[in-house]
């Protein structure tokens, strides 16, 4: 992968160089942040691993636009650094892509993070990024992703061609990590269908379009599953989890229905090559109350219901959204993810508001209940419900972000 990454940002230099050569750099912005992260967690966790956590990471962000407004330059890399878990330390290339927009189209070159999907707690068609899976369990972070995407705009709708450049593996905790399985992943020896292995190149496709209050898009995937199955491998002293790629076709939809306060919402998927196919998709709601208690305060209310036909039992997500409208930008987000038929819960509440104009600053508490479940976890055996692996895993987290 690092030949390609090396390759590929050539070819980005140059294109860049040729681009810019006969144009003056109007608009360059340097952004970016600075993060310290701690996590402290109730209990030792099922290996003994440490009980506090702690985390630094850098996110430098240079942008450059064209005089004429119709090329642009984009170069954001990330350093993490874990004081417990060397799999959560990171050098990567978040963005590092050059955008030219024309006439008829846009293309897009490099390495870049594009999102699909319009739920708010599983994204079932997001699938173009890999999931930075050691940053947070949530699938919320995201790997940049190499590619090559040419956008056009017509009064039918937005059509979007993707050729991927090969591919990133997800992230695994290791032996001194939290919120992980018992037994570890081998992410140095991962299993791939195609012959080309992680420098298959993939192709995907989105259309999208939008009617007044009313959104949909439609998205078709060819590649290597960005999700692994796993295999036991047991010719090592100890154990471990091979991560299996598959080639997939995944087909998905994106349904957005926006009446009043009301946001009607749906993403489901079929997807071939992993198996038998199967399908999934969260289909749900948000409402909104505009400034309750005659206050600038919203309070968004969510619901979503999810379905998995690898699934016995699928969870259904409960959350609410306190946005206080101020200059701190302040926001309190909570909810679950229960199980209705075990009564498992992963219960969050996260806070966060600004420090002046320079600063973040935010807090987070998760917790994992046992439902119905008498006995406690072992660890060395099959689990039953959702959340068993986690029993040992509540936290609080505390962030402080400064902004370059």
């Amino acid at each position: 992968m690092n030949g390609l990454f090396k390759n590929l940002n050539r070819l980005i230099f140059l294109f860049f160089m040729a681009s810019f050569s006969h144009n003056i750099f109007s608009i360059t912005e340097f952004l970016g942040e600075i993060s310290i992260e701690g996590r402290s967690f109730s209990n030792e966790g099922f290996f003994n691993q440490a009980k506090f956590h702690s985390s630094l990471s850098v996110s430098p962000e240079i942008y450059i636009e064209s005089d004429n407004l119709k090329k642009s330059f984009t170069f954001k890399p990330k350093f993490r650094k874990d004081s417990e878990d060397s799999e959560r330390n990171l050098i990567d290339i978040q963005e590092l892509h050059w955008t030219i927009i024309g006439n008829i189209f846009e293309t897009k070159i490099g390495i870049r993070k594009d999102f699909w999907g319009v739920t708010e707690t599983v994204h079932r068609v997001d699938i173009i990024n890999q999931t930075d899976f050691v940053e947070n369990i949530d699938g919320e972070d995201k790997l940049g992703q190499p590619m090559i995407n040419i956008s056009f705009e017509r009064l039918n709708g937005t059509f979007d061609i993707y050729a991927l450049l090969g591919f990133r593996e997800r992230t695994f905790g290791g032996k001194k990590g939290r919120l992980r399985a018992p037994i570890l992943v081998d992410t140095d020896n991962p299993i791939y269908e195609s012959n080309a292995k992680e420098k298959r190149i993939d192709f995907a496709f989105r259309w999208s379009q939008y009617f007044s209050d009313f959104e949909y898009a439609v998205s078709h995937f060819s590649g290597t599953s960005r999700e692994p199955l796993f295999k036991i491998d047991l010719s090592s002293p100890v154990p471990q989890f091979q991560p299996l790629y598959n080639v997939i076709d995944q087909t998905g939809i994106e349904i957005l229905y926006i009446l009043g306060s009301m946001a009607f919402k749906l993403e489901g998927f079929s997807r071939s090559g992993q198996e038998d196919r199967f399908s999934a998709s969260t289909t749900g709601f948000e409402y909104t109350q505009i400034g309750i208690f005659e206050s600038r305060i919203d309070l968004g209310w969510v619901a979503e219901f999810n379905h998995d036909d690898r699934m016995e039992n699928s969870p259904i997500s409960l959350g609410t959204r306190l946005t206080f409208n101020d200059i701190a930008d302040t926001q309190i987000l909570s909810g679950l993810l229960w199980n209705k038929d075990t009564d498992e819960k992963n219960i969050f509440i996260e806070a966060s508001s600004r420090l002046k104009s320079c600063c973040k600053i935010s807090i987070e508490g998760v917790i994992f209940t046992n439902g119905k479940k008498l006995n406690k976890f072992n660890p060395y055996k099959e689990p039953e419900g959702l959340f068993d692996y986690f029993q040992e895993e509540d936290f609080l987290k505390l962030e402080f972000i400064y902004y370059l």
